[in-house]
């Protein structure tokens, strides 16, 4: 205990050192700007040569548009489905209290652990013969537009309300209450005070989602049939040996994705969310009465049939027969491909934990200079487009362009998937570090250094603890697209399976009993990572807004 504080206190000493400092913010900038950014794009840059595969071809030229306006077009619509959907599930979470909130939590992040592939596996059959169209007698929903935005907004969901849950648990409710106190209805303090104080939380969400859907790669093969959107078409073209498709759709792909996220933050700043005017008898009804609770069961019937429902499909059909037909016994020891399997699920852990914790240390420092400015607005407004890219980048596009780029440096494979997932991962920390930390007043730390407290003590005993959630919430994003991520890794490695990648073995080169292997792994990946996530909020639980 005594070596822990005197480590604390030599480390709050150095961080009155501006040199140390400054030291501190340009290792997590360096961090960032060569093993994140530019590893994930080089390696597409150094691949310009092959542009002419597209220009020089009328027809592949026209693919590549249509592919990029339909991932634009795919994008958008399914953020903002996410947000009118997920906040007013997070605000129940956050808002609400009882033993089934809980569990709402819980379940938020299930969609988040399943690996894509598999997921858009079980989305296919959950519409199709397995789901509620079947027991209805209506027709199956078949592969193209309808089911690719079921399933992204089935995976994209999760991240819209694990930020606004974090986001809602560090609003202060005293200007709700005064608002409540001089006469406003529930809906009215909410729609005015409360909302536009997660202003930042909505945006960061937003364009989280957006970027999530630009880059999954191998959930939208299994539901596309025809449809073409840009991961798609990059793999596509890869499987007949094209590389300039991927240039050029990445390319335009990250183009139009920093646009939209410079105008969405530049729009947060003069457009006040939600607009002023509206009706008070309206609003006195929508507070009163049926409605919010036709409301809540709205919005907890949307969760289970649009997400819950399709990403527990696999488990709740075959684990049952596992179960009955003595698989446990195969599975626990090991035996025929259940080696490979739990080889895969250690491997799948052991890069989730690595690249959550090193993110973690980099990306905290990287979010402060971004929120507080620390090197000037121009270079923490540049900083925090840039810290998006990543996101942005196809899956199998970004994994192949790290393959590119690190190739030259002999890194081994285990290596190279923990760089990529680290590429992949970052901004999801970033985005919702920065998000927290924008709306916590910097006086409050400044008060703490004016009565002697270093600024790490001050950054620590005030700050932090604010924005616990939100990091936890970040960690948690961070793990689960590591260990669920099947597209980068595909491209890089050639002899080590993490667990999504033997899945995507199983669901794509069927044996005898796949789908049944593919259902209990499934099952399994969701127990275990549902227990490491139980444990990470279990030992960050902060307390609950009232």
């Amino acid at each position: 205990m005594n070596v822990g504080r005197q480590l604390l206190r030599f480390l709050g000493s150095l961080s009155s050192i501006k040199s140390v400092s400054l030291s501190a913010y340009g290792l997590s900038v360096g961090y960032f700007l060569f093993l994140i950014l530019g590893p994930a794009t080089l390696g597409i840059l150094s691949g310009l040569g092959s542009v002419g595969q597209v220009i020089g071809d009328q027809a592949l030229m026209s693919r590549a548009l249509s592919a990029v306006l339909a991932s634009f077009v795919l994008a958008i619509s399914v953020s903002i489905l996410d947000i009118v959907a997920g906040l007013p599930l997070a605000w129940l979470i956050v808002r609400k209290k009882g033993v089934w909130l809980d569990m709402l939590d819980a379940l938020v992040d299930l969609p988040l652990i399943i690996p894509t592939v598999t997921l858009g596996f079980s989305v296919l059959l959950f519409w199709s013969s397995g789901g509620p169209l079947g027991f209805l007698g209506l027709p199956p929903l078949t592969p193209g537009w309808g089911l690719v935005v079921l399933l992204h907004f089935s995976f994209s969901y999760p991240v819209v309300v694990r930020v606004l849950v974090g986001k809602m648990l560090e609003l202060n409710l005293v200007y709700e209450t005064a608002a409540r106190t001089l006469g406003a209805t529930p809906f009215t303090a909410a729609r005015t005070v409360t909302v536009p104080l997660l202003s930042s939380g909505i945006v960061a969400s937003f364009l989280l989602a957006f970027a999530r859907s630009m880059s999954e790669t191998g959930a939208t093969i299994m539901v596309a049939g025809v449809f073409e959107n840009g991961p798609i078409f990059i793999r596509n073209a890869l499987d007949v040996g094209l590389e300039g498709p991927l240039v050029v759709t990445s390319l335009a792909l990250t183009a139009i994705s920093v646009v939209v996220f410079y105008a969405v933050k530049a729009l947060k700043v003069n457009l006040q969310l939600p607009f002023r005017r509206a009706n008070v008898d309206v609003e006195k009804k929508l507070s009163r009465g049926l409605i919010p609770k036709i409301g809540v069961i709205i919005t907890v019937a949307v969760f289970f049939v649009f997400v819950v429902f399709p990403a527990l499909l696999l488990s709740l059909k075959y684990a049952p027969a596992a179960v009955s037909g003595g698989a446990p016994g195969q599975i626990l020891s090991g035996s025929g491909i259940w080696g490979d399997f739990w080889s895969g699920v250690i491997l799948s852990y052991s890069i989730g934990l690595l690249v959550t914790v090193i993110n973690l240390l980099f990306s905290l420092p990287m979010a402060v200079l971004i929120a507080r400015k620390r090197f000037g607005r121009s270079v923490s407004v540049v900083l925090d487009s840039l810290s998006s890219v990543p996101i942005v980048i196809p899956s199998v596009a970004l994994g192949v362009s790290m393959k590119f780029f690190w190739r030259n440096f002999a890194v081994p494979e285990f290596w190279l998937i923990v760089l990529s997932h680290l590429s992949i991962t970052y901004p999801y920390l970033v985005a919702t570090l920065v998000s927290a930390l924008d709306d916590i007043p910097t006086y409050l730390e400044e008060t703490a250094r004016t009565l002697g407290a270093d600024p790490l003590t001050s950054f620590s005993t005030i700050t932090l603890p604010l924005v616990r959630y939100s990091l936890l919430s970040g960690a948690i994003l961070t793990f689960t697209r590591s260990v669920d991520e099947t597209g980068a890794t595909l491209a890089v490695s050639s002899t080590m399976r993490t667990v999504p990648v033997l899945l995507v073995d199983w669901v794509k080169k069927p044996f005898p009993g796949s789908e049944l292997a593919v259902g209990v792994g499934t099952s399994i990946l969701l127990l275990t990572s549902v227990a490491i996530l139980l444990i990470l909020k279990t030992l960050s639980r902060g307390k609950r807004v009232a």
